[in-house]
């Protein structure tokens, strides 16, 4: 009886283990037994996530900082070390999907489709979907793109939601798949696109630190709104409620309207709808 009942729990034993390294990831345990952090950022998502002089800056970038010294004080730990990841939207969440990356400090849209793979935080922004042109080229609006050529990030919900608009207005027009911004830019520059849609403030960003912001003109029309968030892993709640809270006490101090402005430009006050996003995101600790 006694060495079937140690049996038992032997085999109890080997079910168990597996089932736990498969289990919930740890991210907080990891971060302070390293005392690293692994974020995945954008190369050229300028103002949100870019790289200057080699080293990653922009709005999304300034709030992970924040939450890196906010996890600091949440583990007791000083100095925790950030090992930065560059990628496109697909590549960063393929990254904290996999254990690859704790964070994803780019311009990533929360959708419920990702959050089969990845957790997101709270939001950080709302963004809206524009469609960037030459100045010259005569083109006013969705509907003029018909038979035009358009370049999108592929596997983005950009992609997705300008097909949708464009189906909506029963425009038929040929998606020029681009892996980054800076691509986007080149094909529009080049001829090798009509059009290119992506993010409305990181076009805007591209054209003010383009040689001739001159040559460029932004459509009038918005196809979509998305909330962009930091993409975590998934099932990890401790980790998850860390990170909100690093952004709630953003939300509730002054470094706020500092990154703000640093990013957007004192004379740019952030949307009705960005306001209620950080008023309700401000909880109390």
């Amino acid at each position: 009886m006694m060495r079937r009942l140690i049996g038992l729990l032997a085999l109890t034993t080997l079910v168990w283990q597996p089932a736990m390294a498969g289990g919930t990831p740890d991210t907080l345990a990891k971060i302070k037994s390293s005392k690293t952090i692994t974020i995945a950022h954008a190369a050229a998502s300028a103002p949100f996530s870019f790289t200057k002089d080699g080293e990653p800056t922009g709005y999304s970038i300034d709030l992970c900082q924040e939450i890196v010294t906010s996890l600091e004080k949440q583990l007791g730990i000083e100095d925790i070390k950030i090992k930065w990841r560059v990628g496109n939207t697909p590549e960063r969440l393929s990254m904290v999907e996999n254990g690859d990356a704790d964070i994803d400090c780019g311009t990533t849209s929360i959708t419920l489709g990702r959050q089969e793979k990845v957790d997101f935080s709270n939001p950080v922004f709302v963004e809206s979907g524009g469609v960037l042109v030459l100045a010259d080229s005569g083109i006013q609006g969705l509907v003029s793109l018909a038979d035009k050529k358009v370049a999108v990030m592929s596997g983005t919900t950009t992609e997705q939601r300008l097909v949708k608009a464009l189906e909506h207005k029963h425009v038929k027009a040929e998606l020029v798949e681009i892996k980054d911004t800076k691509a986007g830019m080149a094909a529009l520059e080049s001829g090798k696109a009509d059009a290119y849609a992506g993010d409305r403030l990181v076009l805007i960003g591209q054209v003010t630190e383009s040689k001739d912001p001159s040559r460029y003109a932004m459509l009038k029309e918005m196809f979509s709104v998305d909330p962009y968030g930091f993409a975590l892993p998934r099932g990890d709640a401790d980790f998850r409620l860390a990170v909100n809270r690093a952004l709630a006490g953003v939300y509730r101090g002054a470094a706020l309207e500092q990154i703000f402005v640093r990013w957007f430009g004192p004379d740019v006050q952030p949307s009705e709808v960005l306001q209620a996003v950080y008023l309700i995101n401000a909880y109390p600790d």
